[in-house]
């Protein structure tokens, strides 16, 4: 009856491997996937940050504080130089602030300034400023061999090495864009620190005088030998400034020549003289008008001003009354009238010889006015032409006192500066100077714990969220009916969630009681309240989640029967230990509890957990039957609670025919007889990877349901699992994803919320959270 029965060779791909370029990772990287992420691997953010901030309290607490000591120093960029020509140069050349005060920043730092300090405070034999030797010495001199310097001892090498380590505790800082330069020296010994800051301070301002007594030292020799040479080109230019004017008789007074002074009194004195002329001939010629008129000459001004005609005009006026008086009461031929207007004859006579001699007079001004405008004209145009024949001259004079002039002026300007450098030799005054002395530290500036947490913080949160999202992006291991689906291309049927202790334990109290009635000999089915709780928890909790699950298999498997026989159902694993048992026992009695004939086989036969867990005693079983040892009435066990029936296979020495059995026909004919006398057949088949077990019996199979356990099973073996199936293509229902802990599950499938699950979960009695 044993007999082997044909198997098919041709593998099918049923499912593509499941890698990153083909998974949900490969829609791309979404701010809200990040955060899912962080959210589910909470944990590993957690310790990664708990971890840095550790490391970080370690490092606080295990490193030497260092105390630093500020000194403040202002640079003063516009005190006078010690060449100072002119004002407006100096100003023009004060506007590079900047780089004179980010110099002065440099020599704060430089070589020189520190190689004063150290040797001041003697800090070659200072731990704190000496090279100390460590662990890696001995590899740094094989890698980097030092190499002896002639001319340097050793007490100048231990001084160069100060001067190093001392660079490194030393930063010099401007106060922004002002001329305020803090000098900040670090040490472990705040007093330490506060000493060499000073030292810094002391040692750069000694430098800046050095440099400026060695400037102005510099800068007086020059200009002493600059004034003598200017001096004598000033004596140069007068001596020959004198003899070309000596030579050409070019007498200058008040910076003119005397010809010149001539010429512009001439030239003033003509210009009044022909003022004169035309005052004095206008006046003329209103005198001759007026006589040659016969107008009245009382308008002149002059005849206004004058008495002797101003009396005539009043005899004139008297005797032409007279006669007016005498016309009115006597003849024209009355000796006393021909009398008076022989009187204002005579009286008219005197009046027109005054005027006549106005006339004169003007005559002779306008005269005297055109004599001098001559001879004024004459000498002046004589001492032009002497002028134009000495301009040459005076232009090589001119030329001669500008030169004079210029080696005068430059002559005066360096000895005003002489003195001034001669003045500040003696001051000796640096261009900056100590605004804030440093104070001795009180708090530590290196390591600032509260700095440094806070730090710590952020940077444990970046890196443990690195960390979480590459654990994320490299666990294989299946978690969400999405990925189920992606993976093995087949429908994902339904989310069995975990069952936790203390549920397990509040159903298994239920059969204390009934373990005291019951008979450790019996060989029969277990009661029910003796059996592992998980093998019928949908009849314990129907209302659960657990049971909604094994509902949503059932309704796979009725929906598939529309089309199809699907009578016989094969329950089936990757590996041990995913759900499959569980499934199978409570798929098998949710038929049972609707009414419907089932029987649960054992298809593990060298691992019959099934068996061990509802009639561990059973003396018959499916191989029994097959070998003919016993009937299949023998055989099944049957609960008289519910219509299901139980088919075990009780463990058995014979090795070789139980792994042989599931290729026999044997198993063929017993399913055969089954389906006659039962609704549905499920059958708890063994796990896919380590056996073929479950593929041969897949052929007596209607339908096939693979679990997989939930954050157990890496897509690599569930792919590899249903490649044994590939034959069986068409037979595959679906996917069953177990062990679910629903909580971890809703961060990486919202519709799995507790928001959405827990109104159904439970009705009418508190509700429990499955655990985890």
């Amino acid at each position: 009856m044993l007999q082997r029965i044909s198997e098919r060779s041709d593998p099918v791909q049923l499912a593509a491997p499941y890698s990153a370029d083909t998974g949900p990772a490969a829609a791309g990287v979404t701010i809200a996937g990040i955060f899912s992420i962080l959210r589910r691997r909470i944990g590993i953010v957690g310790a990664a940050t708990g971890a840095v901030l550790v490391l970080t309290l370690a490092f606080i607490l295990i490193v030497r504080p260092s105390y630093t000591a500020t000194a403040t120093v202002l640079i003063d960029p516009h005190r006078s130089q010690v060449i100072n020509f002119n004002d407006t140069a100096n100003v023009q050349n004060s506007s590079p602030d900047e780089a004179a005060v980010q110099s002065q920043v440099l020599l704060m730092q430089s070589t020189e300034v520190l190689r004063g300090v150290v040797k001041s405070l003697n800090l070659t034999s200072d731990p704190d400023f000496s090279p100390q030797p460590g662990l890696l010495d001995p590899l740094k001199h094989l890698l980097f061999p030092h190499h002896s310097v002639d001319g340097l001892s050793v007490e100048d090498i231990a001084a160069l090495n100060s001067v190093e380590i001392l660079k490194k505790r030393l930063k010099v800082e401007r106060q922004q864009n002002s001329y305020l330069v803090d000098i900040n020296v670090s040490a472990h010994d705040p007093k330490k620190a506060a000493t060499v800051a000073n030292a810094v301070v002391n040692a750069y301002l000694g430098q800046l005088v050095k440099a400026k007594a060695e400037s102005v030292k510099v800068a007086a020799g020059w200009m002493d030998q600059q004034l003598a040479q200017l001096k004598s080109r000033v004596r140069d230019a007068d001596k020959a400034l004198e003899t070309y004017r000596g030579q050409h008789q070019l007498a200058v007074m008040q910076g003119v020549t005397v010809n010149d002074q001539q010429i512009a009194d001439l030239n003033t004195q003509l210009i009044q003289a022909r003022a004169e002329v035309a005052q004095a001939r206008a006046k003329y010629e209103q005198v001759a008008q007026i006589e040659k008129s016969g107008a009245d000459p009382g308008s002149l001004p002059e005849a206004l001003a004058s008495e002797t005609i101003a009396r005539l005009r009043g005899q004139y006026a008297d005797a032409a009354k007279n006669v007016a008086d005498l016309a009115s009461h006597y003849g024209p031929q009355h000796p006393l009238l021909i009398a008076a207007r022989a009187q204002v004859r005579d009286t008219q006579k005197l009046i027109n010889a005054e005027v006549h001699r106005i006339l004169l007079s003007r005559r002779q001004a306008y005269n005297v006015a055109t004599a001098r405008e001559a001879s004024l004209q004459k000498s002046l145009d004589g001492l032009q032409n002497v002028s134009n024949q000495s301009g040459q001259a005076q232009v090589q004079l001119r030329e001669l006192q500008r030169e004079a002039d210029a080696n005068r002026s430059l002559y005066q300007s360096f000895l005003n500066n002489y003195k001034q450098a001669a003045a500040r030799e003696s001051l000796k005054l640096p261009d900056a100077s100590l605004v804030s002395a440093p104070d001795v530290p009180v708090q530590p500036s290196f390591p600032k714990p509260v700095l440094f947490m806070a730090f710590a913080l952020p940077l444990g949160i970046a890196f443990g969220s690195i960390i979480a999202i590459g654990v994320d992006h490299f666990d294989r291991r299946v978690k969400s009916l999405s990925q189920l689906a992606v993976v093995t291309g087949l429908p994902a049927l339904a989310s069995m969630p975990v069952i936790g202790l203390r549920e397990l334990s509040r159903i298994t109290k239920r059969g204390r009681g009934a373990l005291a009635q019951h008979d450790p000999a019996s060989t029969g089915l277990l009661p029910i309240a003796l059996q592992p709780p998980l093998m019928h928890y949908i009849a314990e909790e129907p209302n659960s989640v657990f049971a909604e699950a094994v509902r949503a298999v059932r309704l796979s498997v009725q929906r598939a029967a529309r089309t199809r026989p699907v009578q016989t159902v094969m329950v089936t694993s990757a590996i041990d230990g995913e759900g499959k048992t569980t499934l199978a026992s409570n798929l098998a009695l949710s038929y049972a509890m609707l009414g419907a004939r089932t029987i649960l086989i054992e298809g593990d036969l060298r691992n019959p957990e099934m068996t061990r867990s509802l009639c561990p005693r059973a003396q018959h079983g499916i191989l029994d039957v097959a070998l003919g040892r016993a009937s299949l009435r023998q055989a099944i066990f049957t609960d008289p609670n519910v219509p299901l029936s139980v088919l075990p296979s009780p463990s058995s020495d014979h090795a070789q025919v139980s792994g042989e059995f599931v290729f026999s026909e044997a198993i063929g004919v017993i399913l055969d007889v089954l389906k006659q006398h039962f609704d549905m057949i499920v059958i708890d088949a063994p796990p896919l990877i380590p056996l073929v077990d479950s593929a041969a019996l897949g052929e007596y199979a209607d339908g096939i349901v693979m679990t997989v356990g939930w954050d157990r099973t890496i897509e690599d073996v569930v792919v590899r699992a249903l490649n044994q199936l590939a034959p069986l293509q068409d037979r595959l229902l679906g996917t069953v994803l177990t062990r679910v802990d629903l909580k971890r599950m809703s961060q990486y499938d919202c519709s799995y919320s507790s928001a959405y699950i827990e109104p159904y979960t439970y009705v009418g009695k508190d509700m429990r959270q499955p655990a985890a």
